[in-house]
């Protein structure tokens, strides 16, 4: 048993060993039998690749190898089928995880897929096919591994790198732009295209993997704003070229500038909007404004919505001197360094004529006398020409008139013989369509001798041994002067002592004393200047003190209710100081009882109230009742005397009533026909009773006016009509009787009631006769 057991065990490794050297020998002789096919298979970095390797479907696979390059001695794949479950092993060293196997038994081809392709799967791959009956396959497959450029960049001039837009660039540049890649194995290609346009194709290697293509572009127009530049790097048709476009943007000159509106004349002193607007420009154009070569700054800009237009708004306000200058608007473009572009526009100004006033050649404005021949000239500048000329003196428009010696010849005044009162202010005025314009004034002196200064001649009183002061007073160019005094006889002039009078400025005061009667007369002051002596002296009466005379043209200039305003002009003083009285009194009789017992200051007897006043006699009474009559008497009063009275009858107002609304509702009847016969009968006899009374009233004053008339010691007194209030004057008689009528002025009120209320009716006022008991 055991030798046959050990003989059997001896035939077993016979029988393996014998197998072993078959499957040896066998293939040994498929090897040499063994077909060889090569392939290329091309795949880029990162993508997943199937490398094939042929099989026979008419025979059973037992074994597919897979090696790496042809001197690997270990296979990197390998499929077994010659057992009942097919088994598969890969190296992960080489492949790792990455690869696996397609094989499909009734597929020809079989797949060895690999994923994440690397640069270092690059290489020489072999299967080795092994069937039950067939020869033994090979196949080789040459797998090449594309290695993609990177992302193109885009860099400048300068160096800097460009995400999407280049520039801006000036206009009229010259520009290198350069598109770089790094990495790419085959080594990539750079091309430049414009749309489908190529550029350029010249790819240069910077070392260290990187590649370049530089495009010159320009010089730049205006027709290379905002163009496209695409720049493709490639190295297989596997894939689409990676590229990267950029946008040029350029900075461009302005195409146009233009002055906008009318070209009119400008009114010097008004403020005008002048407008100026340029195209074309990128970024938007600067505008400046100038006037003659000088900058002005007074305006704003703005930017139109289209972007490249430009507005720019000058507030010019033109003066005369502006007229005929060149108003300029230059546009320049902020970034190029080029010529401005310009409109022009010359300026037309209207203005008021410029005027100035001078004298003519030859004339001495410091040494111009009565009796010389002035010609003044108006000198005028004005655009638009003037019209009209006007000539003032004093401020007072002159009119040509040949017989004064005024003659008026397109600019000139001439003033023939010219007198003192032609001195003054002298001013010319042109006209034209803007307005009025006047010169300075001129003033012209002109030299005299004295003259007085008023021309009345004056009245002093004076008592004997009583001194009065007379004042010469006289108006002289050049003002300094010199005084002679002198008394009129009826043969000559006799000089007065100097000694007697003192002078200051054009004023010279003569002490002067009344010894006897033969110092009553007339007094005369002569003055001298430069020019000469006085031709008329001025002259002083000096005569004896009287007592005043009366007020004159008394009036009532104001009346109201408890109020009476008198205004009168003052007669003669008699040579001495006066003042005046307002007497006011009740009625005529209170005042004919004052007047009886002579002067009534001091007496009070009948009077209401009394006022007195000193140089003006204007008399103001208040407290009065309201419309009540009173009976006025004025008179002047001094050392001497009283003079005469003046009489005035007046009056205060009325109050007015108080009309309250009734509260008790107010009934109106209906009037019938035959009441309105009976009303009208009724206002007849009212009428007729009235017209009555009037008449019986009016006979009444008559007799007692008769009865005033013939009053005590002869004296007439005019009583007024009560019935109009209207004041009178009859003559007193005697050699002292004079004109006293005085009118009342047409704002002097009469307040009548009526029917309606109170009117008022224009009145004259007339005043008494004077009494002869004045005197």
């Amino acid at each position: 048993m055991g030798q046959r057991g050990g003989n059997r065990g001896n035939d077993r490794k016979m029988r393996i060993t014998g197998v072993l050297l078959l499957v040896l020998l066998s293939t040994v002789a498929t090897e040499a039998a063994v077909a060889e096919s090569r392939e290329r298979v091309v795949v880029v970095e990162a993508e997943t690749v199937a490398l094939p390797c042929a099989v026979s479907s008419r025979d059973k696979v037992l074994l597919i190898l897979w090696y790496k390059d042809s001197t690997a001695a270990v296979p990197i794949f390998s499929y077994d089928s010659r057992s009942e479950v097919p088994r598969s092993w890969i190296s992960e060293r080489v492949l790792g995880s990455r690869a696996s196997a397609q094989f499909f038994p009734d597929s020809k081809i079989h797949y060895l897929q690999l994923e994440d392709v690397q640069k270092t799967d690059s290489g020489l791959y072999s299967c080795r096919v092994d069937y039950r009956r067939s020869p033994t396959q090979r196949a080789k497959i040459n797998l090449t591994v594309i290695v993609p450029p990177g992302v193109p960049t885009v860099l400048q001039d300068d160096g800097t790198q460009v995400d999407h837009t280049l520039g801006p660039y000036n206009q009229g540049s010259l520009i290198n732009i350069t598109c770089q890649v790094v990495g790419g194995d085959p080594p990539p290609q750079l091309t430049w295209w414009q749309g489908e346009k190529l550029l350029d194709g010249d790819t240069e290697s910077a070392g260290g993997g990187v590649y370049r293509n530089t495009l010159t572009v320009g010089p730049l127009t205006r027709d290379h704003l905002n163009n496209f530049y695409a720049c493709q790097a490639f190295n297989t048709d596997l894939i689409a070229p990676l590229s990267k476009a950029v946008t040029l943007d350029v900075n461009l000159e302005p195409l146009t500038v233009e002055l906008l509106g009318p070209d009119e004349a400008l009114t010097s002193g008004v403020e005008y909007k002048v407008t100026c607007q340029s195209t074309g420009a990128r970024p938007t154009a600067v505008l400046t404004w100038w006037l003659d070569g000088q900058q002005l700054f007074n305006h704003t800009s703005h930017t139109e919505e289209q972007g490249n237009v430009t507005v720019s708004t000058l507030r010019l306000v033109p003066s005369e001197d502006d007229g005929g200058k060149v108003l300029q608007c230059l546009a320049q473009s902020p970034s190029i360094n080029h010529q401005p572009i310009q409109d022009t526009r010359t300026l037309q100004v209207y203005y008021v004529p410029l005027v100035d006033l001078t004298l003519d050649e030859g004339i001495n404005i410091e040494n111009i006398k009565e009796g010389d021949n002035v010609t003044l000239i108006c000198s005028v500048t004005a655009n638009p020409p003037v019209k009209h000329v006007y000539w003032y003196h004093r401020g007072s428009q002159l009119e040509g008139n040949a017989s004064a010696g005024i003659t008026m010849n397109n600019l000139k005044l001439k003033l023939r013989d010219i007198q003192r009162d032609q001195a003054g202010l002298y001013s010319c005025v042109a006209s034209n369509i803007v307005g009025d314009g006047e010169s300075d004034p001129l003033v012209l002196h002109v030299k005299y001798v004295p003259v007085c200064s008023s021309t009345l001649d004056q009245v002093l009183g004076a008592a004997k041994e009583d001194q009065v002061e007379l004042v010469c007073r006289v108006d002289a160019s050049p003002d300094r002067v010199t005084f002679r005094w002198y008394f009129r006889t009826p043969e000559q002039l006799v000089a007065l002592d100097p000694k007697l009078s003192t002078a200051q400025d054009r004023s010279s005061v003569l002490n002067y004393r009344v010894v006897k009667d033969d110092d009553y007369g007339e007094v005369l002051c002569f003055a001298a200047n430069d020019l000469g002596e006085q031709s008329v002296p001025c002259s002083f009466s000096v005569v004896p003190t009287r007592e005043p005379d009366a007020p004159e043209n008394c009036t009532l200039t104001n009346q109201t209710t408890d109020t009476l305003v008198v205004q009168c002009r003052p007669g003669y003083d008699g040579g001495l100081k006066q003042r005046f009285i307002l007497e006011v009194f009740e009625s005529v009789e209170s005042a004919e009882s004052v007047e009886s017992y002579g002067d009534s200051e001091g007496d009070s007897r009948g009077v209401v109230t009394n006022v007195t006043v000193g140089e003006v006699p204007v008399f103001a009474v208040d407290d009065l009742q309201p419309g009540t009559s009173y009976f006025l008497v004025v008179y002047a009063l001094n050392d001497q005397g009283a003079s005469r009275r003046r009489h005035l009858h007046s009056f205060t107002l009325p109050t007015v009533p108080d009309h309250r609304t009734r509260l008790y509702p107010t009934h109106i009847f209906p009037i019938t026909p035959i009441l309105g016969v009976l009303i009208g009968v009724v206002g007849g006899l009212v009428v007729v009773a009235v017209v009555v009374v009037v008449v019986m009233k009016l006979r009444g004053e008559s007799r007692r006016a008769k009865v005033l008339n013939q009053g005590p010691a002869g004296l007439k007194l005019p009583v007024p009509r009560p019935t109009t209030l209207q004041q009178h004057v009859k003559e007193a008689g005697g050699a002292n009787s004079g004109p006293d009528l005085i009118l009342c002025r047409p704002g002097n009120r009469i307040f009548v009631r009526g029917r309606r209320g109170y009117t008022t009716q224009a009145e004259a006022c007339e005043y008494l006769p004077e009494s002869p008991l004045q005197h």
